[in-house]
């Protein structure tokens, strides 16, 4: 039986504004260890965005994609969001052209009539509500990381589920539907997750806990 566990937080009340560099900075310590040891504060929507950026970025190094789901021609991995997406600046300029180990990440604009042939990451802010149903029922099963805002998102199926508490940004995790996409969370993120959706036969399953 898992048991939920108090992730990072970062703080996003009003405060002292950081500059991007120190919240990169605190931002990798806290994902890649156990803790953030002194959390960041915010002081607009434009940065509670860039340090989801940041939290993407580091999504992309703690998961592992099937053998052929990502590019091997350019060595990329695709993070998609709609070109309809209000804070679609701050994702870009906060981590478009990061490696990702041997890999580059790239921010690709999708429009509404394209599919998600080529994304490896989905990111669906809360302004994508009406049709966040519809849109994770076209990636089920596929190898895309999902990562949404919603209340209902892991309901309808995503992957990681971003959430405020007060001024906080935790994520809880569904391993569950990681594992039928194939991919596997490493432990360090599901260490960090407020809850984890347990997978099916964790022990041996697809999205094992990769301690």
């Amino acid at each position: 039986m898992y048991r939920a566990v108090n992730n990072s937080a970062v703080k996003t009340g009003r405060g002292r504004t950081p500059r991007s560099v120190q919240v990169l900075a605190v931002l990798c310590a806290g994902l890649l260890g156990s803790v953030v040891s002194r959390p960041v504060r915010a002081q607009s929507t434009a940065e509670e965005y860039q340090v989801k950026a940041a939290f993407l970025f580091h999504f992309a190094q703690l998961v592992e994609w099937p053998a052929g789901a990502l590019n091997t021609a350019d060595r990329s991995i695709n993070l998609c969001i709609f070109d309809d997406e209000p804070h679609r600046r701050e994702l870009q300029e906060t981590i478009e052209g990061k490696p990702v180990g041997a890999r580059v990440l790239h921010v690709r604009i999708l429009d509404q009539r394209q599919n998600i042939q080529g994304c490896n990451i989905l990111f669906l802010s809360r302004d994508e509500g009406r049709r966040q149903a519809a849109i994770l029922r076209s990636v089920r099963d596929l190898p895309v990381l999902t990562v949404g805002e919603t209340v209902n998102f892991l309901a309808d199926g995503g992957m990681i589920h971003f959430h405020l508490d007060g001024d906080k940004i935790r994520f809880d995790i569904n391993a569950a539907g990681a594992d039928a996409s194939h991919l596997k969370i490493s432990s360090r993120l599901l260490l960090l997750a407020t809850a984890v959706t347990p997978a099916a036969g964790t022990g041996g399953g697809k999205a094992s806990y990769a301690y």
